[in-house]
């Protein structure tokens, strides 16, 4: 790793992870939809992969927020390579519901869990980076590579997608 004024040490570096695990955790479930044992696997990759890449960190954001954008970046580019479509649910998904019309009832957000799951990936992470991760579209933009009119579309037509699936 070369030595710059930034440089941090490997110990360094381990507590910091340490520090986030349960949150990339988190994002490993996310992603992987609820599989436990994928969401571990995910945590060591990208332990190795930030390491690797550590010479990278400029300083210029905290460590815990460029291992966040290490781990959904990492994440999300694991999804695209292994184009992965299961069908298992994504447990403790909830959406931020602070602008919407209607609530819902237990069974409705167990059902609104069970439909997200199932969107195809193109779909399913806009929503969640979108509702669950309250990401703004720019941060999407920067998180995904992908432009911001498709991020738009693809949250429209996901919602809609929702929709139709839950009769609304």
């Amino acid at each position: 790793m070369p030595q710059n004024e930034n440089a941090l040490s490997k110990d360094d570096f381990d507590k910091e992870f340490e520090r986030v695990l349960d949150m990339i955790y988190s994002i490993g479930l996310k992603l992987y939809r609820g599989n436990e044992e994928d969401a571990s696997d995910f945590v060591q990759s990208v332990y190795l992969f930030a390491l690797k890449k550590l010479s990278k960190f400029s300083g210029r954001s905290a460590l815990s927020t460029w291992l966040y954008r290490v781990a959904w970046n990492f994440g999300l580019e694991d999804l695209r390579r292994k184009k992965r479509l299961v069908t298992e649910t994504i447990e403790n998904f909830e959406i931020a519901s602070e602008d919407t019309e209607p609530e819902f009832d237990e069974t409705e957000i167990d059902s609104l869990r069970h439909h997200v799951a199932t969107l195809p990936d193109q779909y399913r992470i806009p929503i969640i980076l979108f509702y669950y991760e309250n990401m703004s579209y720019s941060e999407m933009v920067a998180m995904t590579g992908i432009k911001e009119g498709t991020l738009k579309a693809n949250v429209h037509r996901g919602k809609a997608i929702l929709r139709k699936q839950m009769g609304r």
